[in-house]
């Protein structure tokens, strides 16, 4: 079997799995719910180690995946959930994925990066002082730092001399898992909305909304890993 037949094999068996996965994730509850949802993250990191070359995107890529595992150990299989190891985890991925567009820009976009990210994190958990004044702790700073630099990530995704619009659409679907977390955990402790509306809809769908933009974003930052330059299939 040729190289690629290999590549294109594995690459839908991976994919068929994690729809099977993804599927799961909506109709079961309970421990099984918990296994099949770790298990979809875990699986796309494990895809990626299949492609490793000798390059930094294909290494930073496995290492932010690798830490997003770690992350969901704490939220998805600790019970109770712990939060602030979690987005500590979180955080190193998107530094993983800011190495990665960093190193595929050249020297002038590099410098403006590097302005635009300090800048925009500083702002960031300076506006989260302000507004939580003394009810401020290490986790909201961690957690606006690691939305804030995943939010940079996907702008500056789109204009690497390297782009990749399948690694771009995983990191934004990323975000709108996040958001949906963010504004569920909103509503319930300091919005009232009313039954019925699409806002409500978004907090009480009656499904995992948050898992159906997680797990594709997964896969597709797994599969943003492989290379035309790697006689690959992305």
């Amino acid at each position: 079997m040729s190289y690629q037949k290999k590549q294109l094999s594995i690459l839908c068996v991976f994919i068929t799995i994690e729809l099977v996965l993804g599927i799961l994730v909506q109709t079961t509850s309970n421990t099984l719910n918990t296994i099949v949802s770790f298990s979809s993250v875990v699986l796309a990191f494990l895809y990626s180690l299949l492609l490793i070359k000798k390059n930094k995107d294909t290494f930073l890529t496995s290492v932010g995946l690798f830490t997003t595992v770690c992350a969901d150990f704490f939220l998805v299989v600790m019970n109770p959930r712990i939060q602030l190891p979690a987005m500590f985890f979180f955080s190193v991925t998107q530094i993983c994925y800011f190495l990665r567009l960093y190193f595929n820009e050249d020297s002038k976009t590099r410098k403006i990066h590097l302005i635009v990210r300090i800048i925009v994190t500083l702002v960031s958990l300076g506006i989260t002082t302000l507004v939580l004044k003394d009810k401020t702790d290490l986790l909201s700073l961690i957690s606006l730092f690691y939305y804030a630099n995943l939010i940079i990530n996907i702008v500056f995704s789109f204009t690497g001399h390297e782009k990749s619009i399948i690694f771009s659409i995983g990191l934004i679907l990323f975000a709108c898992c996040d958001l949906l977390i963010g504004f569920n955990i909103m509503s319930s402790a300091y919005i009232e909305l009313s039954p019925g509306t699409f806002f409500y809809f978004l907090a009480h769908p009656g499904f995992n909304l948050a898992w159906i933009f997680y797990v594709p974003s997964q896969v597709l930052i797994a599969l943003s890993n492989t290379s035309l330059k790697e006689k690959a299939l992305i």
